[in-house]
């Protein structure tokens, strides 16, 4: 489900989410961990669904950072807002949302591994919490494939003719 690169960083990505878990620079035993997604692949789950500026994907993003952190402070692991900004790579497009990086200090290679596959499912939880309350991620572990065929199967291929309308502006009478 991770993989693991020669930089000493852990990565679950696809075209839904990327989240990536780097080892801190001169820090050892320190992480940070970076979050994004793609709210055009999110939109076909998402659209219509909750309200104006309300975007599921977009705040699930912003709740996972605060969930992270729980996550980590109940393993008695700290967390704080990173120095560095989130610096994901490989080449998002128009669409993509970071939110800030974290710091995860004094962590265990094991703990943070676990921090990773917590953070996959607990994002798209959050979404799915939001939009499609019914669904519930799998059981198991789910590879980022797994995950991003899952979501596909979620979506609604013409989700925005089947979208309720937009809020009507009242108009003056004449």
């Amino acid at each position: 489900m991770v993989n693991t690169t020669a930089i000493g960083s852990l990565e679950y990505r696809n075209d839904f989410f990327s989240l990536v878990i780097r080892e801190a620079p001169h820090r050892p035993g320190s992480y940070i961990f970076c979050s994004g997604i793609s709210i055009p692949k999110f939109d076909p789950l998402c659209w219509g669904k909750t309200g104006i500026c309300s975007n599921a994907a977009f705040k699930g993003l912003q709740q996972l950072r605060a969930n992270v952190s729980l996550f980590a402070n109940q393993r008695d692991i700290a967390t704080k807002r990173a120095e560095t900004p989130s610096d994901l790579r490989g080449g998002h497009g128009t669409g993509w949302y970071q939110e800030d990086a974290l710091l995860i200090e004094d962590a265990s290679l094991e703990a943070v591994r676990e921090i990773l596959e917590f953070s996959a499912r607990d994002l798209v939880q959050t979404v799915l919490t939001a939009c499609q309350p019914d669904v519930t991620v799998p059981a198991g572990a789910l590879d980022p494939e797994a995950m991003q065929r899952f979501l596909e199967s979620l979506g609604v291929p013409n989700y925005r003719e089947v979208a309720p309308p937009p809020i009507a502006k009242p108009q003056p009478a004449l």
